[in-house]
């Protein structure tokens, strides 16, 4: 095992003379940075690329940083007359006395001269040498399992418990360096970190229920690696020549750029991981930015620890971190454990800048000044060891991501893998073979609801257009099929919620519908194992060549805050004239609503005293606040709830969870469908992902058919779905029966739509 030589301590000397020459800009700098990164890459990140595609990326902007830092570096070596001419070539020299050499290095001197007076060259590591190669290649695995460990904790631990793992980092760094280095800080430092920890925990106890269920493992796991490596890299640093820092950053950086790429090409090739790389919501320039605020972030990191050292490294981190989880946390002051909680942190902040100051002005510390013994170095080599084996499980094993409790902590832990799970079998009248070669929906369910038992020809003329393109369908309703006969009577999930349905009161207009979303929870409950659910009734129609461009990772809904999907047939403006309406925002809930109301046909629902805004806002008062925050961010910070037509919604599989949590919450009441499912969906979205627009109509006069859509295409729209769709018409007498016409003309309109979009389509 590579044990380096003790350095004598140098940490105080070196940040009060840099203090005293202005020298902290680098630390200020990577305070921004990685305040910069952390907003970026939490909230402003709306590209779901595969986590080593954009590890990958990142690592090679850091590799070319690096290149540009050391090319310039080399021309100011090669360009000044008072350099010894052996030292052109800085990466190459690493064995040269240090006597007038590294003068001109003005933000280095102090940390070179300290290094002369602790080590003669003889005791540094040759670069290219064998310990020197081993130690370099070791920190550059650990900084390559230190990425990915952080990026799958940011996919599967809520935001809040990722600032558990910074306080907890600095309680280990310091316990590696006291343990297996003798370096000693003063105890402050180690007050600070607890008082973080503790107040990060409180904080999150008060905004999120079940915050005992934490996932320790993966909090440990990250919070280790950020430790190990940065201890470690600090020792590499001061064990080699000065002059070697750009080459020792090099080779990190290549190292994990070819070992997350490897990865990447193993897992696809040889797994079979299904690749999602970019999709059609790509946004490169997010991507950009946040790789590269990640990069900066990661290479002050470096920069830091080596004109510093780690703990000072550690101390700017923490102060960071408590600056954005105050601004996270401000809007919630007023809940006890929030202000209490971020009191805490505040004061491990004042704590910290304490700290730093006494480390400035006061010989705080001691080093060993003997090597540390055998056994303590045996026992460093087990324990990283140990590390490396345990950070290897947890990479391999998807459920040490997430909490061990039996529920989920509101949608924080991560759906079952379609390939780890069994689907429950749907009715056995609903399977119809897909049209030959299409698969874009093998993986979807369509969720079509009946909130009345009208079956037959409206299931029939259904299940005959959209089973060419969903091999998987789930029909729901209520249960009563005027005695029907065979037909349907195992074609029709029958759900348990039934509302009676009465409009002869215009005070209390009863639609059958006003709890359908009951059926939606049902569906979601009972059918998991799918990458996305559909949910439409059975007189929407639905264009599918549309539908195909739309990312299966994302929710899709007619929100106001959507984000429109690339059509051909359009110019792509985002001006809302070109698309349809999109739906609602109520007004502000504190308002007694009732009072004004006149009926939900001038009033639309929200003033009902039965279904409307009053009685959605005891659901909603009960919604965690962390989710309330995430709707706050949508309508600037103010108490609104979002209403209007829920006949076209698209929930990914892998938010089931979290968007039948808090639908459940709604259903405790009887808020209307058409502002708890709206509303659900715009309180379960994460922040850093968008929700992708559908053009949805919702029409109450004729044409009842594909002619409204190609009317709206003359008209420069676009028609992702509408209803209400017709599948028959009434005649003279106001008899209802069924047209198959509707069924040959929804297909030519499928053909023409495909010929719009610039897409092959089958078509029956």
């Amino acid at each position: 095992m590579l044990i380096l030589h003790r350095l004598p301590r140098m940490h105080s000397f070196s940040f009060h003379y840099n203090l005293s020459q202005n020298k902290v800009l680098l630390p200020i700098v990577f305070f921004v940075l990685w305040v910069s990164s952390k907003i970026l890459v939490d909230h402003k990140l709306g590209t779901p690329v595969d986590i080593h595609i954009r590890l990958a990326f990142t690592e090679a902007i850091k590799l070319f940083i690096t290149l540009g830092l050391y090319s310039a570096r080399r021309k100011y070596f090669l360009y000044d007359p008072c350099r010894h001419d052996n030292e052109d070539q800085p990466l190459n020299n690493i064995n040269l006395s240090l006597e007038g050499s590294h003068e001109s290095f003005t933000t280095r001197n102090v940390r070179i001269s300290e290094l002369a007076q602790i080590y003669p060259p003889s005791a540094w590591f040759g670069l290219g040498g064998g310990r020197s190669s081993l130690s370099i290649l070791v920190i550059s695995a650990l900084y390559s399992i230190r990425a990915y460990v952080i990026s799958k904790s940011r996919e599967h631990i809520d935001p809040l418990a990722q600032y558990l793992v910074i306080p907890a980092a600095s309680l280990c760094s310091l316990c590696v360096l006291r343990a297996f280095f003798c370096r000693t800080y003063t105890p402050q430092l180690w007050h600070a970190a607890l008082l973080q920890f503790c107040g990060v925990f409180i904080v999150r106890s008060g905004l999120i229920s079940r915050s005992s269920d934490l996932p320790y493992l993966s909090l440990l796991s990250s919070a280790v690696s950020i430790s190990f490596s940065d201890t470690l890299v600090d020792i590499v640093y001061k064990s080699h020549h000065p002059s070697t820092l750009d080459a020792i950053n090099l080779f990190i950086f290549a190292f994990g750029c070819l070992a997350h790429l490897s990865l990447y090409i193993l897992s696809v090739t040889f797994l079979g991981t299904r690749s999602h790389s970019f999709g059609s919501h790509a946004n490169p320039i997010a991507l950009a930015l946040s790789c590269l605020s990640e990069a900066g972030r990661d290479i002050s990191t470096l920069y830091v620890i080596y004109y510093y050292d780690v703990i000072l490294e550690s101390i700017t981190t923490a102060l960071a971190s408590t600056v954005v989880l105050f601004f996270l946390t401000a809007g919630f002051l007023n809940e006890p454990g929030v202000f209490i909680g971020c009191l805490l942190a505040l004061t491990a902040a004042g704590v910290y800048v304490s700290s730093l100051r006494q480390t400035a002005e006061d010989d705080v510390g001691s080093e060993c000044v003997t090597r540390p013994s055998l056994a303590t170095r045996s026992v460093f080599a087990v324990v990283l060891v140990a590390y490396l084996l345990y950070v290897s499980f947890v990479m391999t094993h998807e459920d040490v991501w997430t909490s061990r409790a039996p529920r989920s902590q509101w949608g924080f832990t991560s759906e079952p893998k379609p390939g780890t799970c069994r689907r429950q079998l749907l009715p056995s009248h609903s399977y119809r073979k897909t049209l030959e070669n299409y698969d874009r929906f093998d993986n979807i369910l369509l969720v079509v609801f009946f909130s009345h038992a009208r079956y037959g020809a409206n299931l029939d003329y259904h299940r005959e257009v959209y089973s060419d393109y969903f091999p998987n369908i789930l029909y729901i309703g209520p249960a009563s099929r005027e005695d029907s006969g065979f037909d349907h009577s195992y074609d029709v999930s029958v759900d348990s919620y039934h509302s009676d349905e009465n409009l002869s009161d215009p005070s209390f207009y009863k639609m059958a519908g006003r709890m359908a979303h009951h059926m939606l929870y049902t569906a979601l409950q009972e059918h998991g194992c799918y990458d996305g659910y559909l949910w439409v009734p059975f007189d929407t129609l639905l264009n599918i060549p549309r539908l195909e461009k739309f990312d299966q990772e994302l929710f899709w809904y007619h929100s106001p805050w959507g984000l429109p999907v690339f059509n051909p047939a359009q110019d792509n403006s985002l001006d809302i004239g070109l698309h349809a309406p999109p739906v609602n925002i109520s007004p502000d809930p504190s308002i007694n609503l009732t009072e004004t109301w006149k009926g939900w046909g001038p009033d639309w629902w929200w003033g009902d005293p039965n279904v409307g805004v009053g009685v959605c806002m005891e659901a909603f008062q009960t919604v965690p606040v962390h989710l309330r925050e995430r709707l706050a961010g949508f309508t600037n910070g103010e108490t609104r709830l979002i209403g209007g037509s829920a006949d076209t919604m698209y929930i990914p599989g892998r938010h089931r969870r979290i968007f039948m949590e808090v639908l459940g919450l709604f259903l405790e009441t009887t808020c209307f469908l058409e502002i708890a499912a709206p509303t659900t969906l715009h309180l379960a979205v994460p922040h850093h992902e968008p929700i992708l627009f559908v053009d949805h109509w919702w029409i109450y006069q004729p044409p009842f058919n594909a002619s409204f859509v190609r009317q709206k295409w003359e008209e420069g729209y676009e028609v992702d779905t509408f209803h209400t769709f017709h599948w028959g018409e009434r005649d003279g007498d106001n008899v209802w029966s069924a047209n198959y016409e509707n069924v040959a003309d929804i297909r030519r309109l499928l053909r023409d739509s495909a010929e719009r979009q610039q897409i092959l389509f089958p078509v029956r």
